[in-house]
């Protein structure tokens, strides 16, 4: 299970860094890092194999943001960026194995009014798997079916030493893996952990002297679409992963060239929902015949979403959250996939309150690649994203998607 939720609350936060004046204390320097982290995995299944401690090995290089060439490194308090590398033993060598993990990251200050020592660290990319579910051999693992998944990480740091050649952290954080539902079963690994963090800066000098510099405060109001093909599959019992087509239209604002903030509805046609109207499958011939009418139709979704963006350049991190009024198909593909044994037979699951929410509620997080650079406020734009989509909180499926961007003039405001 993807927890897209748990992410929820590190973008607001991210979002809401903001202030009219930074104090630049450094110029940009580059570093590499050590880390050492042990925590305790959540079990993903009933019978799931026995779990001792996980053991981590993270090495990280990354470059500080601190040139005031760019509107977001102002925002977010010229924060740091780079690509962590870890290995970790998932504790037990059997059955759950190893897993590595390449995570581009930024690393930011947080809760500053108080404390110039915590730090919040956040990545989203790519593990791979030494040990998967197997039917007949691994049976009980029924988090990872994929050699690759999605891989979250993020930590927040408590600075113990800081020179110009050496820092000291303590770190807490959670790691999630997921394969965004493009193979069954996917319950996914949630682990959190805590780690000692040692970092060696290279060409870092100290400030002789702190300076302010004031941020023009921007607006522009932008327009929005995009197309996209995903992948799922619709259970363990049809494990064929199958195309989902995408559209979406938004519109929004853009603060201060590095916070969007949106709107807009979306329109999703699931191929194995179609597949499985089109050739009658049990639950739909014995409980959902009228489907068959209109395939088309009941394959389908609609929906109504807000959104919010970090701008950094080129890229953007993006959050949304949506509400589904229309997606029929989900009463059996929820009826099949919580089927279980009881009273001596299997039972289909039940349509209960849990399914109406989990069926209501849409979330959608990724990253994208914008072809001009957002800092310059571009009244065109096209962009490249990956995304994980998610039911409430569970993945539903891996998206790559293609996006126009409009913007009107830009309209500036100094703050005062």
């Amino acid at each position: 299970m993807f927890t897209l939720n748990r992410f929820s609350f590190l973008f607001a936060l991210t979002v809401g860094v903001n202030a009219s004046f930074f104090a630049q204390k450094s110029k940009s320097h580059w570093y590499a890092a050590l880390e050492y982290s042990l925590g305790k995995t959540s079990p993903a299944n009933v019978d799931f194999p026995p779990i001792g401690p996980q053991h981590g090995f993270l090495v990280s290089v990354g470059t500080t943001q601190s040139k005031l060439n760019r509107t977001w490194k102002q925002q977010l308090g010229f924060p740091e960026t780079g690509l962590t590398f870890s290995y970790v033993q998932l504790g037990n060598a059997t059955y759950l194995g190893s897993a590595y993990t390449l995570t581009p990251f930024v690393n930011f200050k947080v809760f500053r009014a108080w404390s110039s020592r915590y730090q919040l660290k956040v990545g989203l990319g790519a593990s791979y798997f030494t040990h998967l579910y197997d039917p007949l051999n691994n049976p009980n693992n029924k988090a990872i079916s994929t050699r690759f998944t999605w891989g979250f990480r993020t930590n927040m740091y408590y600075q113990l030493w800081e020179k110009k050649a050496f820092d000291l952290k303590l770190g807490l954080g959670y790691f999630h893996n997921s394969n965004g539902h493009t193979r069954l079963p996917n319950n996914g690994l949630n682990t959190f952990l805590v780690s000692l963090y040692s970092q060696l800066n290279f060409n870092k000098k100290e400030a002789t002297s702190s300076v302010t510099h004031p941020i023009t405060a921007t607006r522009q109001s932008y327009y929005a679409s995009r197309f996209g093909l995903g992948r799922r599959v619709l259970s363990i019992y049809d494990n064929a992963a199958k195309d989902v087509y995408t559209m979406a239209v938004s519109s929004g604002v853009i603060y201060n060239k590095s916070f969007k903030l949106g709107a807009g509805m979306y329109y999703r046609l699931y191929k194995d929902y179609y597949d499985y109207i089109q050739e009658n499958g049990a639950v739909v011939a014995s409980l959902y015949p009228n489907f068959r009418n209109n395939p088309l139709q009941y394959a389908s979704t609609i929906g109504i979403s807000g959104s919010g963006e970090l701008l950094l350049s080129h890229v953007g991190v993006e959050l949304e959250m949506g509400i589904n009024l229309y997606k029929p198909a989900y009463a059996f593909d929820w009826q099949i996939n919580e089927e279980k044994y009881k009273d001596g037979a299997m039972q289909l699951g039940e349509l209960t309150t849990y399914y109406k929410i989990k069926k209501t509620i849409s979330t959608r997080l990724g990253v994208k690649a914008y072809l001009l650079n957002t800092d310059i406020a571009p009244r065109h734009n096209l962009f490249l994203g990956a995304f994980i989509n998610a039911n409430l909180g569970q993945a539903d499926f891996t998206e790559l998607t293609l996006g126009y961007q409009y913007a009107l003039p830009l309209k500036t405001k100094k703050k005062a």
